[in-house]
């Protein structure tokens, strides 16, 4: 792994580069707050949690919100990884997920499971159909 490049990669992410459905924004606004311990454990790694790779959520429910999977880059050599769990999540290699355009060498890795509370609320018409 290499700290400087990831730490680099994630300081050049804006939010513009990031999805902006209902789903991940409530990622973004929650994540920190609902796990700290894995926020220092990634940023440990160079990664900023609020800028997931990809997001895998699932229905939101009583008032909170699963995500099943939550990938991040990270730049470097994988064999330097090693899985872990922190905060009841679990972190390993991501065994599949989208393509990638960076020419650097990089892994993608992936938590799960990552449940939390579901605070942002449908109000355009958009974001009503993509509840459903």
């Amino acid at each position: 792994m290499n700290l400087e490049k990831t730490e680099k990669y994630y300081r050049t992410l804006k939010e513009e580069d990031l999805c902006d459905c209902i789903y991940c924004r409530n990622y973004y606004r929650n994540i920190r707050n609902a796990y700290p311990e894995l926020t220092a454990y990634l940023a440990g790694m160079g990664i900023d949690i609020e800028k997931p790779f990809e997001a895998m959520p699932l229905e939101p429910y009583e008032g909170m919100m699963e995500y099943s999977g939550v990938q991040y880059i990270v730049m470097g050599d994988v064999s330097d990884f090693h899985e872990a769990d922190v905060s009841g999540v679990h972190i390993e290699i991501a065994g599949s997920h989208p393509m990638t355009d960076i020419a650097e060498e990089h892994f993608v890795i992936e938590i799960f499971p990552v449940i939390m509370k579901w605070t942002v609320m449908a109000g355009t018409e958009t974001e009503k159909r993509q509840m459903i």
